[in-house]
Parts: structure tokens; C-alpha cells; sequence
């Protein structure tokens, strides 16, 4: 399934946009729970976000951008496909024998 970097620039954060953090980011655990969000990363002044989504074109992955309820304090959206996206493996704990 394809790839699709998105670079999404955000205004100077507000409080308006404070009380929409926790519904946000139980939006962005839900796409994660779902495969459908492979990273999502913001900056430390808040000012960017860098997000790599799997959707089969670049209208679904853009729809589910859309979707994100902070979606409308975003002053730009840039989306790229990517050819792949590598990540670190999440290791297993070691098996101990007793």
C-alpha cells in the first residue's frame, strides 16, 4: 500500500486550539490503532507536523488529513508519496526460560 508524506504548517498555537489537543490526538491514536497512520510527529515550538499516512491514493490519504479536528487552524498541507517509509522494528521483550 502506498505512502504519503504530509508536512502541515500550524499557526502560533492559541488556546482555542489547546481544548482541540485531546480530541486530536485520540483521532491520531484511533488511525495508529487502525494501520493507517505510520508516524506522527510535531515540533517542539509547535509549529509543524510531520505525518506519514497508508492509504491506497492520495484523495483517501488527504481525507483522512481532512479529517483531523485540528484540520482547520492548519495554514498549509504539503503531501508527497513516498516510494517506502522504514522505520524501527518495535521489539518483542526476550523469552527467559525458567
Amino acid at each position: 500500500m502506498p505512502a504519503y508524506l504530509f508536512q502541515i504548517e500550524l499557526p502560533v498555537f492559541t488556546m482555542e486550539m489547546m481544548t482541540i489537543v485531546p480530541e486530536h490526538r485520540l483521532h491520531i491514536n484511533k488511525l495508529f490503532a487502525e494501520g493507517k497512520m505510520l508516524s506522527y510527529s510535531l515540533s517542539i515550538n509547535r509549529d509543524m507536523i510531520w505525518c506519514v499516512i497508508n492509504a491506497e491514493e492520495e484523495q483517501e490519504a488527504m481525507e483522512q488529513v481532512i479529517a483531523f479536528p485540528l484540520y482547520t487552524h492548519f495554514v498549509d498541507v504539503t503531501c508527497t508519496q513516498l516510494m517506502f517509509h522504514n522505520t524501527l522494528p518495535a521489539s518483542l521483550p526476550g523469552i527467559f526460560l525458567n
